[in-house]
């Protein structure tokens, strides 16, 4: 067992160095390729992406993780990947094989060309990896754990597919839609806003960690923040379908006489009003007059919020609250729906329909 484990984190952790690499050709081809597919995907943050994924992928930390996750050959753990954002679909194969099972994943059509080249590098470096690609009916057939992400629909279509294939529930992770929240204090520095920023608008809004709902104390001015955000665009200009979208939107809430904010050239959209996550890339500015009020809405919503943000001096009153610019820097061993893979594979070790 350690001596596969080993092999399989120096494969991982050679894979990523090579992708380290801005102008390795294999890199290269598959960020082009991403680009022409059918999604909201830009190239400064794809290249934000494969950066930030890379440098999690160190033998120290792979070595750390696989320890925690324990060793089982026995068992295929099938994994349904959503595109919604570039590279998405790598936490969980790394798990997967660090835990010594065998992965078989699918891979969507937002997003056809990073990890397949990844899993390839892999694989030239560990020929005997059990990894592989497929199709969803293949994945789910063939699994005794299944993994799935996507939008609520589409999760529900994943759980009669897994009734059929006698997959019990127990050996289901199936994620659906989740928004973040971030929570103001109203002295946090530009920093901080610009991190806010981040955590917002990088991935176009898509990503299930992606801040949707701001609540601000009701003084707060909000002419700070609009500059933070438009200094973020400067450097991740947003996608043109997202401008296309809040442009349709800002008429909306203009019709509507629903207070809002905006950039000129509709980078951002940020509405006025009660706490209702709005289309990705439009965030709703919720003020509050106390801390408690926003607690009490946090704990009431536990099962739609994925991540909480705030400034260090807030987590203290905010519990489980990660720090403002952390959205877009999940670690390695983060927790989907507050369970960790740690968690879901120690109770895992039964055949499907057993």
């Amino acid at each position: 067992m350690v001596a596969k484990a080993n092999i399989i984190i120096t494969a991982l952790a050679k894979a990523a160095q090579r992708w380290s690499d801005y102008d390795y050709p294999v890199r290269q081809d598959a960020v082009n390729r991403s680009l022409e597919a059918d999604n909201r995907f830009t190239e400064a943050a794809v290249t934000f992406a494969v950066n930030q994924q890379m440098a999690l992928l160190t033998e120290e930390a792979l070595r750390s993780w696989q320890e925690q996750l324990g060793w089982d050959e026995k068992r295929t753990v099938g994994v349904l990947n959503p595109g919604n954002i570039p590279f998405v679909e790598l936490q969980d194969f790394v798990g997967v094989v660090l835990s010594g099972a065998s992965y078989i994943g699918s891979v969507s059509s937002k997003s056809p060309a990073l990890f397949p080249a990844f899993l390839s590098d892999v694989i030239e470096i560990y020929p005997d990896l059990r990894a592989d690609i497929s199709d969803w009916e293949d994945v789910v057939e063939s699994c005794d754990i299944l993994i799935a992400s996507g939008s609520d629909d589409t999760m529900l279509k994943v759980s009669e597919m897994a009734d059929e294939a006698s997959i019990v529930s127990e050996a289901r992770w199936i994620r659906g839609h989740r928004f973040s929240v971030s929570v103001l204090g109203g002295r946090e520095s530009k920093d901080d806003l610009v991190s806010l920023a981040e955590d917002a608008l990088l991935h176009e809004g898509l990503g299930c960690r992606n801040t949707a709902l701001i609540f601000a104390p009701a003084a707060m001015e909000i002419d700070p923040v609009l500059d933070c955000f438009a200094t973020f665009r400067g450097t991740f200009a947003a996608h043109p379908a997202t401008t296309g979208s809040l442009k349709m939107q800002q008429a909306f809430l203009k019709a509507v006489s629903t207070p809002h904010a905006f950039a000129d050239d509709l980078q951002f959209l940020i509405s006025r009003g009660e706490a209702e996550p709005q289309q990705p890339g439009h965030l709703r500015w919720v003020p509050y007059e106390n801390l408690e009020e926003v607690t009490d809405w946090l704990n009431d919503h536990t099962s739609e919020i994925q991540c909480v943000f705030t400034s260090r001096k807030l987590q203290n009153i905010i519990a489980g609250a990660e720090i403002i610019g952390s959205a877009q820097r999940p670690t390695l061993t983060w927790a989907p729906d507050q369970m960790t893979h740690t968690a879901f594979f120690k109770h895992q070790t039964r055949k499907k329909g057993v």
